[in-house]
């Protein structure tokens, strides 16, 4: 399937309580149709791939990445290769991986090696490999003084035969972490196929998730550093429901005021 001329996405994690069986993923399409997305990011979702594109195909909507785990990845790629060329989608990245990769410089640098050896194997098949962020990644190893973030993307650049891990920034846990999206989306120009928006507010005197646009974030400042280092995709992700209100009104919210935003 061509990519639409559009930038804007929705992150199908979000909906993964509405995508347990192909009925369900039917009925949640249509209402993601019915928004106004044309793209979609399918993680979350535990459906045959070959189930999930024929609903994709149905409702005329452009994968334009996944998120896989760890185990995925240190196993044999074939699987997921196929699935990647059966989604017509060529990028993946880590959504999350377990938290000692994180908490130890020994085991970043082992989560290091693990994703350029991965990432050189599905560059092969055209399939780019890119990193999903929380907030955890801002601490910083004593080893090095350096946050675990920076250190990852510092040493998965190209280098030694093997192609650039790739990024996948979450301008929200960015922040939450103490970094500064627009800072962070220059840190990998050039390596950064899709972004995740999700913005920042205070509920009931807590740091939330909310729809983008509806909270504290500076969407001008990050969305014009998306323009300039060619961010091809901003894909919706609201991890949790702002209290009282529908999901699908949440990325309804964030698709309008996106597009208010001059995003198209």
């Amino acid at each position: 399937m061509q990519a639409p001329d559009t930038q804007l996405a929705v992150t199908l994690y979000n909906l993964r309580d509405f995508c347990k069986t192909e009925s369900d993923l039917d009925r949640t399409l249509d209402k993601v149709c019915a928004i106004g997305y044309q793209a979609v990011q399918v993680s979350g979702v535990a459906l045959d791939p070959k189930v999930i594109k024929k609903q994709l195909d149905k409702h005329n909507l452009f994968c334009c990445a996944t998120h896989e785990g760890l185990g995925v990845l240190t196993g044999d790629l074939a699987p997921l290769i196929d699935k990647m060329q059966c989604l017509e989608c060529d990028f993946t990245a880590l959504g999350c991986p377990p938290q000692t990769y994180i908490n130890s410089y020994a085991m970043t640098c082992e989560l290091i090696d693990i994703m350029r050896k991965a990432g050189g194997e599905l560059m092969k098949h055209g399939i780019r490999l890119g990193y999903h962020n929380h907030a955890n990644e801002f601490r910083k190893h004593p080893e090095t003084g350096k946050t675990m973030l920076q250190t990852f993307y510092e040493r998965t650049a190209p280098g030694d035969g093997l192609p650039a891990v790739f990024a996948e920034i979450d301008v929200h846990w960015v922040t939450r972490g103490g970094g500064s999206p627009v800072r962070w989306i220059w840190n990998v120009n050039g390596r950064m196929p899709v972004v995740h928006f999700k913005d920042l507010a205070f509920f009931e005197g807590e740091p939330r998730i909310c729809e983008v646009g509806e909270g504290n974030l500076d969407w001008p400042a990050i969305i014009d550093a998306c323009r300039e280092t060619n961010v091809r995709w901003y894909s919706v992700e609201q991890d949790t429901e702002w209290p009282n209100r529908d999901i699908f009104e949440s990325i309804k919210i964030s698709y309008n005021n996106l597009r208010a935003m001059g995003v198209r």
